[in-house]
């Protein structure tokens, strides 16, 4: 037994072994990629060291949850090593980090096992601290077990606490909800850790493509490793294809994952039994189950976006309770929600609106962006607009070669943008078809989630003088990348994703790390909170150029049209608000939270304590403007017989009432043709 034993250890040793040496090559060809491709090429010495070491450790346990501070500070010799470990091929202490990580987690659900079986006390004289600042290690495992106490006691009380407003209420019922809520919470973090853990090959799989993650980010943010299901997730983001089974999904109050929209034709359409309101609880892939209550959001897109992953059995939940199994094989669709789409807008003004999800293209260019704006730009003229407004709100880019399209249709010929690679060279990218597909007024709407080709787009427009650019400062992305895979022929698992050139504007100006800024700011709930590139740690800097080149700006005098736009946005009752509003939201988020007594009321008081916040957020969130929203004769006739795409468009133009950018868009459009 002894013999049978150690040989499945040394049998195991060797696998990781070859698995480390796996990695170590992988690290090798993408250090190839990196210092061929990469714009800003960063040396491996001990500054990537301990950069990648503190990613890593971020990764695997950002909160601090699992690892001991004696463990985490015997890891810690390796962290001024990992550029040595690289160069000799030596990536042993990988494994070391693996077993003390795999160990820590099994640590936990022991733990928590052992906390299941205990009868739960919810009126304590404990305390919960919170901090804003890093947390550190937890120092023994004693601690530990105090500390996840805690953290389960709190959980079940917010789970009860978060169930209604009325305290005498939850309280006279408190012995069975807080049983109820006992029950989920042990078996969501048992959930998260038994996913983590799985069988060996998929821990040591996701634990290596971690670091691998880790390792490229140091070089900058958006150079990183996929796998395969990763760069078809990826992809399935910018274009407009996909592989699919035909069901888009929402989160309801409660965080359950609902379906929202089955398309027909889909094989969830062709299924039939598949409703909306349906609560999605399991999504079963080959022999690997994942439980939605515990799978991260990441996963679950990936599942149901990779082609990787081609047949799914999905678990859904009826409104009656009905529980039932639909097993799926994805066929290629339109990822509809990446389409761009049009309606005419009216007040004082009849105006066209495009709004415009991605900068989405095919390989074969038969479903491209600029291909389907140029058909909405023609049924918006044959209707007579007075302008158009492109909205690029939450745009966060895609193709750069369909940006340079777009600012074609809007400008007579001439550059458009300035490409810079990490050999100094620097190209023009430019306009060379000669005409427009609209002369006409334009305004394009930003925010801070629209980047990359969106940013590309609305530089050119402004820089032209072509269009009036409204809203917020926008995400600061102006870098390229491109997808390399690790061989050039047959089928790959591993990818990287690198940046490799650098775009300014035709000024010569760049709005890497700061974001455009806007002709007209437009207040906008949350617009403090949005991600920004410059809040990234590797993030490339801000810099400008000379330019060589000549073009020709449009002469529109929008001076006067800015400053009544402003004025108008000022004394604008509902954009006050807004700005109140966020200074409320910022206060709140920013406010640090004080020691918390481990007992219903005060975690009932703790919970409810920003009801009227989320009421007030609510209602301005929902509040409706006043202009009309109607369909391009062509579209009317195209939905007729479609009872799809009718109850699509009702959504859609549902969701545009409530935009008061768009008002004061077609405003704008007002006083530059009166």
């Amino acid at each position: 037994m002894k013999k049978i034993l150690y040989f499945m250890v040394l049998f195991q040793c060797g696998l990781y072994a070859q698995n480390t040496e796996k990695v170590c090559d992988k690290i090798k060809k993408i250090n190839t990629f990196l210092k061929i491709n990469h714009y800003k090429m960063k040396p491996v010495d001990d500054s990537l060291s301990a950069n990648v070491y503190d990613a890593f450790f971020e990764i695997l346990d950002e909160d601090k949850i699992y690892f001991t501070s004696s463990e985490a500070e015997k890891l810690s010799v390796h962290k001024f090593k990992i550029d040595d470990y690289i160069s000799t091929k030596d990536c042993a202490f990988l494994d070391e980090i693996a077993l003390v990580y795999k160990n820590a987690l099994l640590r936990k659900l022991a733990i928590l096992e052992a906390l299941e079986k205990q009868n739960m006390v919810f009126n304590t004289k404990d305390t919960l601290f919170f901090t804003n600042n890093n947390r550190e290690y937890i120092k023994n495992e004693e601690r530990m077990k105090n500390f996840i106490r805690k953290g389960i006691t709190y959980d079940i009380l917010i789970d009860v606490a978060e169930q209604s407003k009325n305290k005498d209420s939850l309280q006279k019922n408190f012995t069975k909800l807080a049983e109820t809520a006992r029950l989920k919470v042990f078996e969501n973090q048992k959930c998260v850790l038994n996913s983590l853990i799985k069988d060996d090959l998929s821990f040591y799989d996701a634990f290596y493509n971690n670091f691998l993650t880790a390792y490229t980010s140091y070089f900058d943010p958006h150079t990183s490793y996929f796998n395969y299901s990763e760069k078809e997730s990826f992809m399935s983001s910018v274009t407009a294809n996909s592989s699919s089974v035909g069901i888009n999904f929402e989160l309801d109050d409660n965080d359950n994952l609902l379906v929202s929209e089955i398309i027909p034709g889909s094989p969830a359409f062709e299924y039939g039994k598949i409703d909306n309101g349906d609560q999605l609880l399991k999504i079963k892939h080959g022999k690997d189950d994942f439980t939605i209550s515990c799978a991260t959001i990441d996963k679950v897109s990936e599942l149901i976006s990779s082609d990787n992953y081609n047949i799914l059995e999905f678990t859904f939940r009826k409104k009656t309770g009905d529980i039932f199994n639909a097993k799926l094989q994805k066929k290629i669709m339109k990822t509809e929600e990446n389409l761009a789409f049009s309606f005419i807008v009216e007040n004082k003004s009849k105006v066209g609106y495009i709004k415009i999800p991605s900068f989405y293209s095919d390989e074969e260019g038969n479903n491209n962006l600029s291909n389907d704006v140029a058909r909405e730009i023609i049924k918006l003229q044959e209707d007579n607009v007075d302008g158009i407004i492109i909205d690029l709100d939450d745009n966060g880019g895609g193709s750069i070669t369909e940006a340079i399209k777009m600012v074609g249709m809007f400008i007579d010929v001439g550059p458009v943008a300035l490409v810079h690679d990490k050999y100094n060279n620097i190209e023009t990218l430019k306009d060379f078809n000669r005409g427009v597909v609209y002369s006409g007024p334009i305004v394009v709407i930003v925010n801070g989630f629209s980047a990359s080709a969106s940013e590309f787009f609305a530089n050119a427009i402004q820089d032209y003088n072509r269009g009036i650019i409204i809203g917020n400062e926008t995400y600061g992305k102006a870098t390229t990348q491109s997808i390399i895979p690790f061989n050039s022929s047959g089928y790959n698992k591993d990818f990287i994703k690198i940046t490799g050139q650098k775009f300014y504007r035709i000024t010569g100006k760049s709005h890497q790390n700061t974001g455009l800024i806007p002709d007209i700011k437009l207040p906008l709930l949350f617009q403090n909170f949005m991600p920004k590139e410059s809040r990234y740690k590797h993030v490339l800097a801000n810099d400008s150029i000379t330019p060589k080149l000549s073009f020709k700006k449009y002469t529109n005098n929008f001076g006067p049209i800015i400053l009544k736009s402003q004025n108008r946005i000022a004394k604008n009752i509902f954009f006050k608000e807004i700005n109140n509003l966020n200074d409320k939201l910022e206060t709140y988020i920013k406010t640090e939270k004080k020691p918390l007594l481990l007992n219903f009321n005060a975690v009932f008081d703790e919970v409810h304590r920003s009801d009227a916040l989320y009421q007030e957020t609510d209602a301005i969130q929902d509040k409706t403007f006043d202009f009309i929203i109607k369909n391009t004769t062509a579209e009317t006739e195209k939905i007729k017989y479609d009872s799809y795409s009718q109850t699509s468009n009702a959504e859609k133009i549902k969701e545009l009432q409530k935009n008061a950018r768009v008002l004061e868009a077609i405003t704008i459009i007002y006083d530059l043709t009166h």
